[in-house]
């Protein structure tokens, strides 16, 4: 490889220089790191001395301070005499006078005369001294005898080491003095900051005292008093700073070096930049996206060499970048262009203020078509529409692919008249696959611009709103309608505000009471969720609910209305309102893995039987996942909820599957109740439907009874458990007590009459 010769002389400078300036920097850090280390050690060294002297002078301090109580003559007397009030007021006097925090008088026996703390039992009294834990304080201790003129007792005298001795030493010394005990994971005295205590106390619990020193940048000498451990410790950072600095320096000055050789070596070779400086400026101009612009370096060196591949890297470089272009704005599949192209294009159109009608084309049942006859079947349908949608459709149009089966034209104002005949058109083609021929069917949703949109967001979420329209209403093309989209907007601000209704506990729950069919009993009530916002208003759970299943919130949702329906009856039987309670459950809640011992949990925290919460679940949740529900209520029924099949005979579950699943109960819908007093069919359905569930041994429940007779019919055919409006509305838990109080009365009795079908 040939080296020019700029590049050799550049190199040789910066070689020599970083080479002396590296070799001298590996020297200094080697120099510095060693004496740091030797300074660190002599300070640690330099603090144990003096704490150790500054104990020692304490220690004959007070030795002489116990000495002159000892030999003060009223205080042998007192001693002599056993005069406990003369001994304590001594005492106390003297360790006024000296500032002492701990005093003790001991006989020669052990027997404690008089004392502040109590001292350890079995303690050798007469050699009670040096740094001691008493009642959790630590001590530095003296003891002398008292005389008269035979030792009589003994006298121990203590001054306390807390955290404002420590802070005094660290001022001697600059260093932090900690006093701990490891065992008993306490800090006796230290003036290490809070937060670093209590991390030394768990690394030294866990023998991981070095580690913790090297992690907070910390040297540290450890020794042991009467098992009570000492720790010396400095900041290695404040002990090094002045070799830090120096380093620091010292590479400034390099680098000034290095700097100064670099320039030098520029200023040689600048003679000869001249080609350099021309591949830069095509190389720069190439990075713009500029192909077009040949170098022509024309010498005969290695620059000229350089010159004539970099034109030929230019011209591929060329060629490649105008395919990349095209697979970027384009659909390989359809060569359409792709949804790139397309808000690239709307948006240059609203920004001319041009108008014009934006259609979005979706083909019908196109996912079970590629599914039944495979992806490469779909794929040569779509390049057959998108070839036909060129052709129908003026070519002053721009035909883009979206995504999946889903096409979008954009033309102007003039040609909107034009779009149903070309669709029309489209809809009569037959497709030719292979060797078949198939009819495909449209469905397309069109929206004006800039009139009902000046964003490109807006304006493709108003056509597909259209696109859905038409094929909610069966039609080939609906258009956009002012304010069709409010709906959308009203469910996005739900989804938004949901989680931090939750959260807030912004929902409520309303109580409905369920009636023992043959006496009119209250037996119990169903949990019903409500929502009151304060700018969407009342929200219904049939509109809130379907959405917290779409975003997952459905989980947070039924565990809040569990806890605060649990809550309730919990309050209730301490009230001496006994009901059974019914709480309704998602799908999604029956895939959850943890929800069983959810619900074991939330009952055992209120000590609530398991038989009194019913858990009512609907057909569709059930078969969601058939084989996954069984086990989840199999689950729940074993810790003793009961389970209940709720709008019984609105889903799709037979009764092969009824049979295998394990339910308590069934609630017929309250579309059978409603009309069972008009209808004879109705009466046909919930005759046969409750004598299938008695011989299934399933409790029956009949929601939405709305007046008397359904009532007595219902009596007569033997269902068990009512509910509806006849009896009451849902009720908050107030209102709920009160209509127990006032109005659940009027409903108690034996028997009702039996029904007269006359």
């Amino acid at each position: 490889m040939r080296i020019s010769f700029r590049s050799r002389l550049l190199l040789l400078f910066i070689s020599l220089a970083g080479g002396v300036l590296l070799a001298t920097l590996i020297a200094v850090t080697f120099a510095t790191e060693k004496q740091a280390e030797l300074t660190v050690e002599r300070e640690l060294a330099v603090s144990e001395r003096v704490l150790g002297e500054l104990l020692k002078r304490r220690g004959e301090q007070l030795e002489q301070a116990a000495q002159v109580l000892a030999d003060d003559f009223g205080f042998r007397e007192a001693v002599a005499s056993g005069e406990q009030a003369t001994l304590v007021s001594a005492m106390v006097n003297h360790g006024d006078r000296i500032g002492t925090q701990l005093m003790a008088l001991y006989s020669v026996d052990g027997e404690e005369l008089a004392s502040t703390h109590a001292l350890p039992t079995g303690t050798d009294f007469s050699a009670l001294r040096g740094v001691r834990l008493i009642d959790g304080e630590l001590f530095q201790l003296i003891t002398v005898p008292v005389r008269a003129p035979d030792v009589i007792a003994y006298a121990t005298l203590g001054f306390i080491i807390d955290d404002q001795l420590a802070d005094a030493l660290k001022q001697l010394t600059n260093t932090d003095l900690t006093f701990f005990d490891s065992q008993g994971q306490r800090v006796l005295a230290s003036s290490l900051k809070q937060p670093l205590q209590q991390e030394l106390l768990t690394a030294a619990g866990q023998d991981q005292l070095t580690a913790w020193l090297e992690e907070q940048e910390l040297a540290g000498h450890l020794s042991t008093f009467n098992a009570i451990e000492l720790l010396v410790s400095t900041s290695r950072l404040d002990a090094t700073q002045a070799f830090q600095n120096l380093r620091t320096q010292y590479l400034g000055f390099g680098f000034a070096t290095l700097l100064v050789a670099l320039v030098l070596a520029i200023a040689t070779a600048r003679y000869f930049n001249q080609p350099l400086a021309r591949l830069t400026q095509a190389a720069e101009a190439l990075r713009r996206g500029r192909y077009d612009a040949p170098l022509n370096l024309k010498r005969q060196d290695e620059f000229g060499q350089l010159g004539a591949t970099f034109d030929t890297m230019r011209e591929a470089i060329a060629d490649r970048e105008q395919r990349i272009v095209y697979q970027l704005e384009h659909d390989l599949l359809t060569s359409l262009p792709n949804r790139e192209s397309f808000y690239k294009n709307l948006q240059q159109r609203l920004t001319a203020r041009q108008s014009g009608v934006m259609l979005v084309l979706n083909i019908m049942r196109f996912r079970a078509l590629n599914d039944r006859l495979g992806q490469s079947f779909g794929d040569q349908v779509l390049q057959h529409v998108a070839k036909r949608l060129r052709e129908v459709f003026a070519a002053d149009c721009f035909v883009a692919r979206l995504a999946s089966d889903e096409f979008v034209v954009l033309c102007d104002t003039a040609a909107e008249e034009q779009l149903g005949a070309s669709l029309k058109t489209l809809q009569r083609t037959r497709w030719h696959v292979g060797e078949a021929s198939y009819r495909l069917e449209f469905r397309a949703g069109t929206v004006r611009f800039p009139e009902y949109g000046a964003e490109v967001d807006v304006l493709l979420r108003r056509a597909q709103l259209a696109a859905q329209l038409a094929r909610a209403e069966k039609q080939l093309l609906a258009s956009y309608q002012q304010g069709s989209d409010e709906s959308y907007l009203r469910r996005l601000q739900i989804l938004q505000a949901l989680p931090d209704a939750i959260a807030s506990r912004k929902l409520q729950l309303h109580y409905q009471p369920k009636i023992d069919c043959t006496t009119g009993r209250v037996v119990g009530t169903e949990a019903l969720i409500r929502w009151q916002h304060e700018q969407l208003g009342v929200i219904r759970p049939d509109e809130f609910i379907p959405l917290a299943e779409q975003s997952g919130d459905i989980l947070r949702v039924t565990r809040w209305v569990c806890e605060a329906a649990l809550n309730q009856q919990q309050y209730w039987l301490e009230q001496g309102v006994d009901v059974q309670m019914s709480v309704n459950l998602s799908a999604l809640d029956l895939q959850s893995d943890d929800f069983v011992q959810f619900i074991a949990t939330e009952l055992d925290k209120r000590h609530l039987d398991a038989f009194k919460l019913t858990l009512e679940v609907t057909e569709s949740a059930v078969m969601a996942d058939l084989e996954k529900a069984q086990q989840r209520l199999r689950e729940l029924r074993e810790l003793g909820c009961k389970i209940a099949l709720d709008d019984y005979g609105t889903g799709y579950a037979s009764l092969a599957q009824l049979k295998h699943l394990p339910l308590d109960k069934l609630k017929l819908d309250q579309s059978f109740i409603r009309g069972l007093n008009s209808n004879e069919s109705d009466r046909i359905i919930v005759q046969s439907t409750l004598t299938l569930a008695h011989q299934l041994h399933l409790h029956t429940v009949a929601e939405g009874v709305e007046e008397e007779a359904a009532w007595l019919l219902l009596q007569k055919m033997g269902c068990d458990t009512l509910q509806g409006y006849y009896f009451s509305r849902p009720l908050v838990a107030v209102e709920f007590e009160q209509w127990l109080i006032n109005e659940a009365p009027k409903f108690n009795v034996k028997e009702k009459k039996a029904f007269n079908d006359d």
